[in-house]
C-alpha cells in the first residue's frame, strides 16, 4: 500500500510552473489569436485575453515591451504574439507573458476601419445632433437585407409575434462581399423616396470580414442623407459597424431592430383592457353623478309646482315695490328738510360774517390808535435818552476845555499810573497832544477828606 502524501496548493502550482518553464520553449513560437477584454492600465501595462474558436488564454504585456509596439492594439484585432508561458500562483491561472505582437491578417482591415471611423467622426457623420427623433407610431416600414437571410426571417417573426398589423416592404440587397455596398446604397436611396415610417438595415452575425461592407464610407454618407428614420441591426451586440453609428438608432441585433419599431400587441391589449375598465368606471361615476342631480331636481318644489315659484317671486316683487315707494317718499321729505336747513345755515353764516367784519373793523381802528400812541411814547423816550447821552458825552466835556490823558491807549485816572519820562497823549477837542512827564505832584482829593 502506497503511502499518502499531503501537499499545499502552492506546492502543486510551483511544480506545474517548473514543468512549464523548463519543459516547453516558446521563444521561437508565434501564438495566433484574437484580442479580447483589452485593458490598458494607467501604469502602461496591457492586460487582455487571446482567443480562438475553441480556447482562450490570459495575457499580460508589461510597459517595457508595450513602448516598442509600432501600432495601436485594439479590441477584436487578430494578432500573433510571442512570449513565455507561466503560472500566476496567486490565482492559480495560466498566463502568457507577451514580449512581441504583430498584426495577423485582419489587422490591416481593422486599421482601415479605424481610419474610416476617425475620418467620418471628424466630419460629423456620427453627431447626435443630426439624428432624427423616433416617430410616435410605425405603420409601414422598409427592410433592406438579403432576401434569403436568417436576419429577415428573425425580423418578420418578431413583427408577426409583436405587431402583425405593421406593413413591411422588403428591399433585397447583398449584405456581404464587394457588391454589397453598392447594392445597399441603391436600395436605401430607393426606399427613402417612398415615405416609409422607418428603414431597417439588418444582417445576422458574422466575422469582421463578413460585416466589413457595412463600414463603407459611401454607405455611411447615404444613410446620413436619408430623410427617413433609420434603424441599424447588423451583427450581434459585440459587433459595431460604421452603419450602426450613423443611423438614427442602433439595435444590437436584427430581432432588436424589429422590436424597436413594433409595440407588443399583448401589452397594447392589456393597456386597452385597462383603459376600457377605467373608461367604464369613469362613465359609471358620471352617470351616477347625473342621476343624483336628476333626483335632486325631481325633488325641487318649484319643479313640482312651477306657478308657486312665480307667485312667491310676485309677492317678493310687490313687497320690494312698496318698500321702494316708501323709500322714495322718505327721500323727498329728507330732501326738503335739507333744503330748509341749507337756507337757515346760509342766513346764519351771513349774519356771523357781517358781525365778524364789523368786529374786525373796530379792532383795526383800536390797533391803529394804539400804534400811534406807542410811536409817540417811543419817540419822546428816544429824545430824552439822546439829550442825556449828549450831556454825558466825552466830546461835550472836551468842548468845554478839558482833555483826556492816555498812556498806551489806556485812560489815566490816577497819578499812580504814570512815572517820570513816560510818554502821554492828551486828547483835546480838535486833536491829540504828545507830552512827556517831567515831574508829578500828588494831591489829596476833597472827597477823600470827607
Amino acid at each position: 500500500m502506497k503511502e499518502e502524501r499531503v501537499v499545499l496548493v502552492s506546492s502543486v502550482l510551483q511544480r506545474i510552473k517548473v514543468i512549464l518553464t523548463q519543459t516547453f520553449d516558446f521563444s521561437t513560437v508565434w501564438i495566433q489569436g484574437e484580442i479580447s477584454n483589452l485593458t490598458k492600465h494607467r501604469s502602461g501595462h496591457y492586460y487582455f485575453s487571446l482567443k480562438d474558436s475553441r480556447g482562450e488564454m490570459s495575457c499580460v504585456m508589461f510597459s517595457s515591451y508595450v513602448k516598442h509596439l509600432d501600432f495601436s492594439l485594439e479590441e477584436g484585432m487578430n494578432v500573433q504574439v510571442q512570449g513565455s508561458v507561466n503560472v500566476y500562483e496567486v490565482r492559480g491561472s495560466l498566463q502568457l507573458y507577451v514580449k512581441r505582437i504583430r498584426q495577423d491578417g485582419m489587422g490591416a482591415l481593422f486599421l482601415e476601419y479605424q481610419k474610416r471611423y476617425k475620418r467620418l467622426l471628424e466630419e460629423g457623420y456620427f453627431d447626435q445632433s443630426h439624428k432624427k427623433d423616433k416617430p410616435e407610431w410605425f405603420e409601414h416600414v422598409a427592410i433592406i437585407t438579403a432576401k434569403e437571410g436568417a436576419a429577415l426571417q428573425d425580423a418578420l417573426k418578431t413583427i408577426q409575434r409583436r405587431w402583425p398589423m405593421l406593413k413591411v416592404t422588403l428591399y433585397p440587397a447583398y449584405v456581404q462581399g464587394n457588391l454589397a455596398p453598392a447594392s445597399l446604397i441603391k436600395q436605401i436611396q430607393k426606399a427613402d423616396q417612398k415615405g416609409y415610417d422607418a428603414l431597417l438595415i439588418i444582417r445576422g452575425g458574422g466575422s469582421f470580414e463578413d460585416l466589413f461592407c457595412f463600414n463603407d464610407e459611401e454607405l455611411v454618407k447615404t444613410l446620413y442623407q436619408c430623410k427617413t428614420y433609420t434603424v441599424s441591426g447588423v451583427g450581434h451586440e459585440v459587433d459595431t459597424t460604421l452603419c450602426d453609428l450613423v443611423c438614427d438608432h442602433r439595435a444590437v441585433t436584427p430581432t432588436a431592430a424589429a422590436q424597436w419599431v413594433t409595440p407588443d400587441q399583448h401589452e397594447i391589449i392589456e393597456q386597452l383592457t385597462l383603459k376600457t375598465k377605467q373608461l367604464e368606471l369613469s362613465m359609471k361615476h358620471i352617470f351616477e353623478r347625473y342621476r343624483q342631480q336628476y333626483q335632486l331636481l325631481q325633488q325641487n318644489p318649484y319643479l313640482k309646482e312651477p306657478l308657486s315659484w312665480a307667485y312667491e317671486k310676485q309677492l317678493k316683487l310687490d313687497s320690494m315695490h312698496q318698500a321702494l315707494e316708501q323709500t322714495a317718499l322718505q327721500w323727498i321729505s329728507r330732501k326738503e328738510t335739507i333744503r330748509q336747513r341749507k337756507q337757515e345755515m346760509s342766513y346764519q353764516l351771513q349774519k356771523k360774517m357781517e358781525f365778524a367784519l364789523t368786529s374786525m373793523q373796530y379792532k383795526e381802528q383800536q390797533l391803529e390808535e394804539r400804534m400811534h400812541q406807542f410811536k409817540r411814547s417811543r419817540k419822546q423816550q428816544l429824545e430824552k435818552n439822546a439829550a442825556l447821552l449828549d450831556a454825558f458825552s466825552p466830546l461835550k466835556t472836551l468842548s468845554r476845555g478839558y482833555s483826556i490823558a492816555t498812556k498806551d491807549n489806556n485812560i489815566i485816572k490816577s497819578i499812580q499810573q504814570v512815572q517820570k519820562q513816560d510818554a502821554l497823549q492828551l486828547q483835546v477837542e480838535d486833536g491829540c497832544i504828545h507830552v512827556r512827564v517831567t515831574n508829578k505832584e500828588e494831591k489829596e482829593l476833597w472827597h477823600k477828606k470827607s
